[in-house]
């Protein structure tokens, strides 16, 4: 298990400097760099979990609306942001979707690694199941 991981890490980073490199070569489009990204972490997931994880954008009009951008990653819920700008992720978190699934926003600046936030509460959740199977 854990060689397996390892090469899903060292997979992940070959596609992470890839992505990094196309990002930094000058002006892109917004669009088009939030859709390679939210691929990018697509391809991450499914390394790591399996399953067939899809852009909402393609798979589900009534996810994308409420702000969610991965399907097929339960039990969470996730927003994918590239850009800039200072975002406000408890507004982001308070659109997605209010249901037993985890909101995550994974936000990504240019030449620094993706960040994830979600709420306090769904962290030590998160941490107290980890204890109780022994992980922790």
């Amino acid at each position: 298990m854990g060689v397996y991981l390892i090469n899903c890490a060292k997979r992940c980073a070959r596609d992470w400097n890839e992505y990094h490199k196309q990002t930094k070569t000058g002006m892109i489009n917004s669009r088009n760099k939030g859709k390679r990204f939210e691929l990018m972490i697509a391809k991450l997931w499914m390394s790591l979990f399996g399953g067939e994880v899809e852009r909402s954008s393609f798979a589900s009009k009534k996810l994308d609306d409420m702000g969610v951008d991965l399907t097929n990653t339960d039990p969470f819920y996730i927003q994918c942001k590239a850009h800039e700008r200072s975002l406000n992720l408890h507004e982001i978190l308070e659109r997605m979707p209010q249901d037993n699934n985890y909101n995550v926003v994974i936000h990504k600046r240019n030449h620094q690694p993706p960040i994830a936030a979600l709420h306090l509460d769904d962290f030590v959740e998160l941490l107290k199941m980890l204890k109780r199977s022994g992980t922790l």
